[in-house]
């Protein structure tokens, strides 16, 4: 789940993962998302479950949960400037009971996301 997603080698990295057979999806705030920073386009056309966020506010959320255990999340966005500029924290979590915390606020926000515009994205 992402406010922001634009970095390239965390994206390129997660188009591996499922490139070999991980289940990967996610959730993106709306703004931004389809630009060419964001990593949104790249993931959508790839196949991958992806979904814009529903809501009607802004969707800050900063959460990667891998394999149901291990959760990152924290004030950093997952992009170059976040990681190369500014201040910022980071959490890794291994911890089931606390993944699938996340994972049920996942599923909500699952629920009410939309699927991205095919025309928007761009795919080549």
């Amino acid at each position: 789940m992402a406010f922001s997603f634009t970095h390239d080698g965390l994206g390129e990295a997660m188009l591996e993962r499922a490139a070999s057979g991980v289940t990967v999806s996610g959730i993106f705030e709306t703004r931004g998302s389809e630009t060419e920073f964001s990593e949104l386009p790249p993931m959508y056309c790839a196949g991958l479950a992806v979904r814009q966020d529903g809501n009607p506010s802004t969707f800050h959320h900063k959460v990667i949960v891998i394999d149901g255990q291990i959760v990152i999340t924290g004030s950093l966005n997952f992009s170059n400037n976040a990681d190369e500029s500014n201040d910022e924290n980071v959490v890794i979590l291994n911890n089931p009971e606390i993944a699938a915390q996340y994972l049920q606020e996942f599923d909500r926000r699952w629920a009410e996301a939309n699927q991205p515009e095919a025309a928007d994205m761009n795919c080549k």
